[in-house]
Order: C-alpha cells, then sequence, then structure tokens
C-alpha cells in the first residue's frame, strides 16, 4: 500500500470506521496486556494499521482509551435497548438487562488480569465515560421497574425504584469478590442476584 495513500485524511464514513477499528484492537489489547505495558505501537499492529493512521485520528494512548470506552458504551447501550425492547415478564427482563450491561462488562475486562489497573485509568482520565457505563444499567433498570410497577407486575413497596437499582448494582459488582470467579460463574450469579430481586418485589 502507498505510505502517503495511507497517511492520507479518509472520507467521514470510512474515519469513523476506522476510529471503531482502532478502539476494539485497542479494547482487545488493554484486556489482554494493560494500559502501560501498551503502546500506540501495539495498537496499531493490533488493528492492522500503520502508527501513522492512528495519529491521524488520536492524539494519544489516552484519547485512544476514552474512544475505545465511547465504543463499548455504545455497544452495551445498544445491548441494553434491545432488552428493553423485548416483550418479556420482570424478572426475565432484568436478568437479561443485568447480563447485557455487568456480563459485557466482565467479558470485555473483569476475567483478565489488568482490571485493577484498568479500572484506575477510567477513574484517572476516563471518569465521564465510566460514570456513563454505570448511567446506562440504572436509567434503564429504574424505567424497567417503574413501568412493570405501573403494570402491577410488581409491588415496589417502601423503596424507590431509584434504591431498589441501587442496591442491585451494588450485588452486581460485589458478586466479582473474593477468588475471580469465570464468565459463567459470574453470569450465574447475575441470574441469582436478578432472582432475589424479583421476588423481592413480587406482588404478595
Amino acid at each position: 500500500m502507498d505510505g502517503s495513500r495511507e497517511c492520507a485524511p479518509a472520507p467521514p464514513d470510512e474515519a469513523v470506521t476506522r476510529i471503531e477499528q482502532i478502539a476494539d484492537a485497542a479494547l482487545r489489547r488493554f484486556a489482554r496486556y494493560g494500559f502501560k505495558r501498551s503502546s500506540m505501537d501495539d495498537i496499531a499492529r493490533e488493528a492492522g494499521l500503520a502508527k501513522a493512521t492512528i495519529y491521524l485520528h488520536f492524539k494519544g494512548k489516552d484519547d485512544v482509551f476514552r474512544a475505545m470506552m465511547a465504543r463499548f458504551l455504545a455497544q452495551v447501550a445498544a445491548r441494553c435497548e434491545a432488552v428493553m425492547a423485548q416483550p418479556l415478564p420482570f424478572p426475565d427482563k432484568l436478568s437479561a438487562l443485568m447480563l447485557a450491561h455487568f456480563g459485557a462488562g466482565y467479558a470485555a475486562f473483569g476475567d483478565g488480569e489488568h482490571l485493577v489497573e484498568l479500572k484506575t485509568v477510567m477513574a484517572s482520565i476516563a471518569t465521564r465515560e465510566a460514570q456513563a457505563f454505570e448511567h446506562i444499567f440504572c436509567n434503564h433498570a429504574t424505567a424497567l421497574l417503574t413501568q412493570a410497577a405501573a403494570a402491577q407486575e410488581i409491588a415496589l413497596g417502601a423503596l424507590t425504584p431509584g434504591q431498589i437499582v441501587e442496591t442491585i448494582a451494588h450485588a452486581a459488582i460485589g458478586a466479582k469478590m473474593g477468588p475471580q470467579p469465570s464468565l459463567e460463574s459470574y453470569e450465574a450469579r447475575l441470574r441469582q442476584i436478578a432472582v432475589l430481586a424479583a421476588q423481592a418485589v413480587a406482588r404478595r
């Protein structure tokens, strides 16, 4: 390939595709090797692109990390929206929503040895994106509880939907504690949390 053409500005659609390609490659690289051990050269090789092409779209590794988070957030949001559109009973929809959100996050980051480092990086350079990830589940789960209560499918009792969702989210995070579970084990724990939450708000 002509090197000058490789470094030339890409058309808008092609530029978006390349950014997504780089973000996906960065996610794979960071999950396997962590942030510190991944250079722009490494990300370029993972993406199958010249390093100069990476710099056409990003100033540095921090920008790539934020783009990776934004891309992942969009994918998780789409999964959660698909779950919300399904005509499922409340317990099944809550379980599917937890898998689409927390399960996807664990599959992407959580079962690797670099999770602690990546969380630190998120807190330092991608705070907005990390908060947005939390909001995806909270917003959808709150809407789910509100809708189910309005349809008299569940009874909220003394707690607000937000309080219940916060408790569920804490339980999902706590399900990772102890010896690191496999993805299958973590997903099983998420399903158990969903069952318990559904039983807690079931109409008597």
